[in-house]
């Protein structure tokens, strides 16, 4: 029943309707897909544009500044008339309209120097982005040998199952002419039940692998693509057996990112200092502005007068009596003022420095440069651990490589004796002259010597990749 159902999961999956839209891809199209689709270098990307954005706004901070202003104002009860400047006990309706910038002259070098920093954290970032493809080409590259190691390990099984199944066959041919037991061919059935279960064991390694290896593309997992198998020649470019790890420490620490991005992170930090220190020097700005201002009660002269008779009193005249004092008085007629006309009478302009002196904040400048020396301190152990781990990782990659090429090369003499043991085992066995038992020992024997064979191979493939990425070369197969 087991058999059944994963047969009819491969059938589902080998053929799918869009099963025929299979697409082949070699190593070099998965790495220029990654790049455009991975969702870590997608947020790598974003990182980036963060700090251009930040580099902008740094080189923009030398500008002046505009700002624009309007209001509409309602005052109630006794206020002031912002045109008049005088106490009314009415509702007045006001707008003000005004235009104010400025900008920096003198800040102690904080605006060149933050500028310095932005392009330098743009290049750390870059670094970093440049880092994440690396690391990913590498895990896209391991993921590409393990579709195809999972790949010949189904031809082995199949190949496998297709000797025994001969084998079968000859042997129902001598049991049928009395030259061996029955029983033989019980053994062969179960080996043939067995072949069976390592076939879907290998497909189900296959079906894995090429998951592993869409999660990495940032693929749909349904969409069916087809492998191109390149071809090993395994002539090493590299001399692991001479090659020191001073030697490739000493290349990758001027081609890895990580080194790149740490020592761009210490000369921002570095920048950091002088742009702290601008805290305790004095800063000169220049201001300027516009304004004009209306009010619903501003009047205005229409040019006529009334005449207007005013008494001031009598005065007491001695032996006269009193006299009453009047004068006529010429009273202007008003009107309203109109709004543009109060804009035009009420515009006013103002331009103007600022110097500003620090005498005394708290001591908060000083513990800012305080602070922004320890980021140098900090920056300094941080390469120095990210170093310390670059060589250790070298040194462990070259040991793994050295390591691998012996076991290849074990690997191979192993296959090479494990296939003239076979040889020599089929030929007796076609004979009679050893059981079943033996026969399959022989050949369970070469298949583990065939797959281990493979698996040396595909590791040392990958490990020479691991090399070539401390040397800072692009990744192919």
């Amino acid at each position: 029943m087991k058999k059944i159902s994963t047969i009819l999961l491969l059938s589902l999956y080998f053929f799918s309707p869009n099963f025929g839209q299979e697409d082949i891809w070699d190593l070099t199209r998965c790495l220029q897909y990654a790049e455009e689709n991975n969702l870590q270098i997608k947020q790598a990307v974003i990182g980036i544009r963060q700090a251009e954005l930040n580099e902008a706004q740094a080189r923009k901070s030398r500008l002046p500044n505009l700002t624009g202003s309007a209001s509409h104002i309602y005052n109630f009860g006794r206020s002031i008339d912002p045109t008049t400047n005088s106490f009314e006990s009415q509702t007045i309706q006001s707008n003000s309209f005004g235009l104010s910038g400025g900008g920096v002259i003198y800040n102690g070098a904080q605006i060149r120097n933050s500028i310095k920093q932005s392009k330098y954290d743009v290049a750390a970032t870059q670094a970093d982005a440049a880092r994440i493809k690396n690391d990913l080409g590498l895990t896209i590259a391991q993921a590409y040998l393990q579709v195809l190691l999972a790949q010949d390990q189904i031809n082995i099984t199949q190949n496998r199952l297709k000797q025994t199944q001969a084998q079968l066959d000859r042997t129902q041919k001598l049991v049928n002419a009395g030259a061996v037991a029955r029983v033989t061919l019980l053994d062969l059935e179960a080996q043939i039940a067995t072949d069976d279960q390592s076939i879907v064991a290998s497909e189900n390694a296959l079906i894995q692998a090429f998951a592993f290896l869409k999660t990495q593309l940032n693929l749909d997992p349904d969409y069916r693509m087809k492998i191109q198998r390149p071809s090993f020649e395994l002539t090493d470019e590299v001399d692991i057996n001479t090659i020191t790890v001073e030697t490739l420490y000493n290349e990758a620490l001027n081609n890895q990112p990580q080194i790149i991005a740490g020592e761009y992170r210490k000369k921002s930090a570095e920048i950091g200092v002088d742009i702290a220190k601008a805290g305790l020097r004095p800063s000169l700005t220049y201001f300027g502005g516009l304004n004009s201002r209306y009010s619903n009660l501003g009047k205005r002269s229409t040019g006529e007068t009334n005449t207007i008779r005013q008494s001031f009193g009598d005065i007491d005249v001695p032996g006269i009596g009193a006299i009453p004092i009047e004068f006529d008085a010429q009273i202007p007629i008003l009107e309203d003022n109109p709004f543009m006309n109060q804009l035009n009478e009420n515009f006013s302009q103002s331009i103007g420095l600022n110097l500003n002196v620090p005498i005394y904040n708290r001591g908060q400048n000083r513990i800012n440069v305080e602070r922004a020396e320890l980021g140098i301190l900090s920056a300094d152990l941080n390469n120095e651990q990210v170093r310390q781990q670059l060589k250790s990782d070298i040194q462990n990659a070259l040991i793994d490589a050295r390591a691998a090429l012996k076991t290849l090369n074990a690997a191979e003499k192993t296959l090479e004796a494990r296939e003239v043991a076979f040889t020599s085992a089929k030929k007796r066995f076609d004979l009679g002259a050893i059981n079943t038992f033996d026969y399959t020992a022989a050949k369970d024997a070469l298949d583990i010597a065939k797959v281990n064979m493979l698996n040396s191979k595909y590791q040392y493939v990958f490990n020479l990749k691991v090399l070539d990425y401390y040397l800072g070369r692009e990744i192919t197969l």
